[in-house]
């Protein structure tokens, strides 16, 4: 009698978060919202290739990301290659 393992289990774990994290969490959450799938959901967004948090660009980066968004010409291109030098 062999059963058959799933590969995909949840498996609880335990984590610290500061009261006010948590807080932050839970104002996002309606009353039948599942804390655990809501920060399973947060988890998979981080780990998500196709999704980038601001905090982890270089500063060169984020300048080259607002260059790129716009055709900027003029006074608004002098100011993100003046920038560009000032940390490089």
């Amino acid at each position: 009698m062999n059963r058959r393992i799933k590969r995909n289990r949840a498996v609880p774990i335990h984590i610290t978060l500061a009261p006010s994290l948590l807080d932050d969490i839970d104002a996002r959450l309606s009353h039948k919202m599942s804390r655990s799938n809501w920060i399973r959901g947060a988890c998979e967004m981080k780990l998500d290739k196709d999704v980038t948090e601001v905090t982890d660009l270089t500063d060169e980066q984020l300048i080259n990301i607002l260059r790129n968004r716009c055709n900027y010409e003029g006074p608004r291109e002098a100011i993100l290659k003046s920038l560009l030098e000032i940390l490089a």
